[in-house]
């Protein structure tokens, strides 16, 4: 299978399903008529080896440092719907979140789907430097984050738009910061960025005189100003949530590890920065008019002086030795983390077709305890295959698990071309088991 799905992904199954997974939520989306929810958030999957590899801090382990993958994961969240799987995206260790934003970007069609259905679009504070700002409003992306850090309330007494239900003020103001950017490239256009003062613990009423800074390009109606936080925090259950579920069934299962080598995460920074200076120095030359002889020299030696230390700095880029290497996307693992995420949607917009809210709001760990994870057993007929699954022992919860089976069987599943029919066996009919007496 690993040898199959290999040739599959050289051949280009890996943006086939990628292509089919966007159009569930396309489909999903359009079905509700309104506008769409979106999150992102980067996920760092460890990998073990004994060659010299790449390290980057791991969050959920302490911050040690280990070798590592990035993944960009971005949700939809149709309105009144699941949150459903959108686009991931690989990435070296160390990574930040402005990356996996902009590989979300990057395909036309994306972009043209996201400017056109997301009505918020929410990161988390990584995201909330104002170089990935500035990034997102020159695109007109509607991004809801939070500043690191925190404010005091009694800082502010201009801008007043709402209070909240414990009569808290919410001050609401122009980002000047990331607006001075727009500025500098032209009129700006659409809505102008905004930052939110809004208190950190609403619940304690008077006594609270911390305040968190949030930062949105789109404006915010009254109501959700003043449930700002509750909001914001809709990117747990959307987007944090559906994260540990796909790593609890395997999402972070290293299938193929192979590495390349290639430069760290740092290096291609230097890079970059070293090629925005050789730019700046060519937009220099070309608008430099020296009007005497000894101005035309001193700008010629300051112009030659500049040049030499790029060069300088480009060739000890260039003789760095590449000792280390990095997983790249050349293997099945992204083929099958498309396929997961494939049918991740698939099972959220079944479940969502049920009238008991329990079976809704069903995570993939609670869906494998109660179905696919149990022991069964298949039957062939001139019917189809059957698959007797063994029942839970609990009565309540063999009523959830008839009603996953429900929907399964109404979805008229095929293998193969032959139909697909789950049953739950009856614990009566089974054979008693022989005890032996001594």
């Amino acid at each position: 299978m690993r040898k199959q799905a290999r040739q599959l992904a050289r051949r280009g199954g890996t943006d086939v399903i990628a292509r089919v997974v966007e159009a569930q939520v396309h489909g999903a989306v359009a079905a509700t008529g309104s506008k769409a929810m979106a999150y992102t958030d980067i996920y760092d999957q460890v990998y073990w080896t004994k060659k010299p590899a790449y390290a980057a801090p791991i969050g959920n382990r302490g911050n040690r440092l280990l070798a590592a993958t990035y993944f960009g994961m971005t949700f939809v969240r149709p309105h009144k719907g699941p949150a459903l799987a959108y686009h991931v995206s690989w990435h070296k260790p160390a990574s930040p979140l402005q990356d996996a934003l902009e590989a979300l970007h990057s395909a036309k069609r994306r972009r043209t789907w996201l400017s056109a259905k997301i009505q918020h679009h929410i990161w988390d504070r990584g995201g909330s430097g104002l170089p990935t700002l500035r990034w997102a409003a020159a695109r007109r992306i509607p991004y809801l984050t939070v500043s690191r850090g925190s404010t005091r309330l009694t800082r502010y007494r201009r801008a007043l738009r709402v209070r909240t239900r414990s009569k808290l003020p919410v001050f609401v103001r122009r980002d000047r910061k990331v607006a001075r950017c727009k500025r500098a490239r032209g009129k700006p256009k659409g809505s102008t960025p905004e930052e939110v003062i809004f208190p950190a613990h609403p619940d304690k009423g008077g006594t609270s005189t911390k305040a968190l800074r949030y930062r949105t390009r789109r404006p915010l109606s009254k109501t959700r100003l003043r449930k700002l936080d509750r909001f914001y925090k809709t990117r747990w259950p959307s987007n944090e949530n559906p994260i540990k579920a796909l790593v609890s069934v395997g999402f972070d299962r290293n299938l193929d590890r192979g590495l390349t080598k290639t430069t760290s995460r740092g290096t291609d920074g230097e890079l970059a920065r070293l090629e925005a200076r050789e730019q700046a120095l060519v937009a220099e030359v070309e608008v430099f008019v020296p009007t005497t002889l000894p101005q035309a020299m001193q700008g010629i030696g300051r112009f030659y002086r500049k040049k030499h230390r790029c060069e300088d700095q480009r060739a000890r880029i260039t003789e760095a030795p590449q000792d280390k290497g990095e997983r790249m996307p050349a293997g099945a693992e992204w083929l099958c983390k498309q396929l997961m995420l494939l049918m991740y949607n698939a099972l959220a917009l079944l479940l969502m077709q049920s009238p008991l809210k329990e079976v809704q709001t069903m995570s993939l760990p609670r869906v494998h305890e109660l179905l696919l994870g149990r022991s069964l057993l298949a039957c062939l007929d001139h019917k189809g295959t059957t698959l007797w699954i063994d029942p839970v022992p609990s009565t309540s919860e063999r009523l959830l698990q008839q009603e996953i089976v429900r929907l399964f069987n109404e979805r008229s599943l095929a293998l193969r071309g032959r139909r697909f029919f789950l049953r739950l066996r009856d614990p009566a009919l089974e054979t008693p088991k022989l005890r032996v007496y001594g």
